[in-house]
């Protein structure tokens, strides 16, 4: 019994943990009604609808006339007012964005309820006047339709005003890339970054993510410069918000490849060939209803799910940053130093006191010699300089998935899974200077 209870308790604390999250992520419309001379109408029935995602709210306006749901998922609704003695008043297609406050007052016509009052909702809740927030927000369909070299959403970010990137690379890569923007002029580890609004920077740097969803497995993404809420307010610059898609009242999916190889490349300086070049990026999303044999009703759905595979293969040349290393000579290899000796640094003969002539190291015989030799790249440019990058692989995986549940008219659930991994291999060990030759590489795997 006392196990039950603490596993009521955990269960109890996760929704709560949970919603107060995705608080910081979802819309809300509120308004007030009145009637045509601006008197307040108490006790109209609101209702709120969102066929797609099966959302469907009530309610009743206060005696000031006032009426708010909140907690919204993001998407387009429906708003329809009815009161005794006016006419039904409808609004169209209310787009509501990620942590978007609409405000939708509503002025009720004296006559029958059989009569409707329709409008559009592109013509209501076009300025934010519930809060304060400045920021921007890129669309579903700009996160999908914009080439983003690299294929990673925090490129999105410096799509903003008053947004720079400040990491210094041109290509991102998801689980690899520095999350750098400067908002406002604010420093660059001192921005928040949410994932359906859970934090997903990794708070140890914060400079890198602990996750980078698929560009197709996003919906939106706001960027939140300035003057936003407490509840964001955990960093002092700029907040981040994005949203993962969900499934709709019907079956959308899509599969993809980007690639680049080659057979694009010209021949690097000093070298004869192009190095091998591959990359390979390509996966797969679907989403829609949870079908339940005999309770289906495309106006009643009730769960829906969302699933995203993206696959990453790469080989792709090292940094150029070993050009002309200098290495031993072919002679000095077999222990002949005699180029750099005699001189004032070479060893001196006991027996003459004069430096050594012809100075032949011997090499002990046995598996050792030839071991570090190998890891000492033999010349190809003059006597001693070497310059050959290699190709090295990087594997990268993600898997996303995500239930919606409408338990109620009021109550909402939602259970997202994410797990990035990927596998790659430095060309020198790590915590060098950087002038190590590629020999001895290091495998990273996260």
């Amino acid at each position: 019994m006392k196990f039950r209870r603490v596993l009521l308790r955990m269960a109890l604390l996760t929704v709560t943990c949970s919603a107060a999250a995705w608080g910081q992520d979802t819309a809300s419309i509120t308004g007030t009604v009145t009637d045509p001379s601006g008197a307040a109408v108490a006790g109209a029935h609101v209702t709120i609808t969102n066929p797609e995602h099966g959302v469907s709210r009530t309610g009743a306006t206060n005696s000031s006339g006032d009426y708010l749901f909140a907690s919204l998922p993001i998407g387009a609704y429906d708003l329809a007012v009815i009161a005794e003695g006016f006419k039904k008043y409808e609004a169209k297609t209310i787009v509501l964005r990620v942590a978007d406050k609409a405000r939708v007052n509503v002025t009720l016509l004296v006559g029958t309820v059989a009569t409707e009052i329709v409008v559009q909702g592109s013509e209501v809740a076009q300025v934010q006047t519930e809060s304060s927030d400045l920021g921007n927000t890129v669309s579903g369909k700009e996160v999908t339709q914009l080439e983003l070299n690299g294929r990673d959403f925090t490129q999105l970010v410096a799509l903003s005003p008053g947004v720079t990137d400040q990491s210094g690379a041109d290509e991102g890569e998801p689980g690899a890339s520095t999350v750098a923007f400067s908002i406002n002029g604010g420093r660059t580890e001192y921005n928040n970054f949410e994932i359906d609004g859970g934090d997903a920077l990794d708070n140890g740097s914060n400079q890198t993510l602990n996750v980078y969803p698929s560009i197709d497995a996003i919906a939106e993404v706001k960027v939140l410069t300035s003057n936003f809420g407490a509840q964001y307010g955990k960093n002092g610059s700029g907040t981040v918000e994005v949203e993962t898609k969900s499934g709709t009242n019907a079956f959308h999916g899509d599969a993809y490849e980007f690639l680049r190889n080659t057979a694009f490349n010209a021949t690097p300086e000093f070298q004869t060939e192009v190095p091998p070049y591959h990359k390979n990026d390509f996966g797969f999303t679907i989403g829609g209803p949870v079908y339940i044999p005999n309770h289906y009703n495309a106006n009643k759905q009730k769960t829906f799910f969302f699933w995203s595979e993206e696959w990453r293969r790469e080989v792709t040349p090292a940094s150029s940053f070993f050009s002309t290393t200098p290495v031993p000579t072919m002679a000095e290899r077999t222990g002949n130093f005699n180029d750099v000796c005699p001189g004032p640094a070479c060893p001196i003969d006991p027996a003459t006191g004069l430096p050594f002539m012809n100075n032949q190291v011997p090499i002990t015989p046995g598996p050792i010699v030839p071991a570090l030799l190998a890891m000492i790249p033999t010349p190809n440019i003059g006597t001693n300089e070497w310059y050959n990058p290699p190709s090295l692989p990087m594997n990268w995986r993600q898997e996303l998935f995500r239930v919606d549940q409408n338990i109620s008219d009021k109550v909402r659930a939602s259970f997202r899974y994410i797990h990035d991994s990927w596998q790659e291999q430095y060309p020198v060990p790590l915590w060098t200077d950087g002038t190590t030759f590629p020999t001895i590489q290091t495998n990273f795997t996260n």
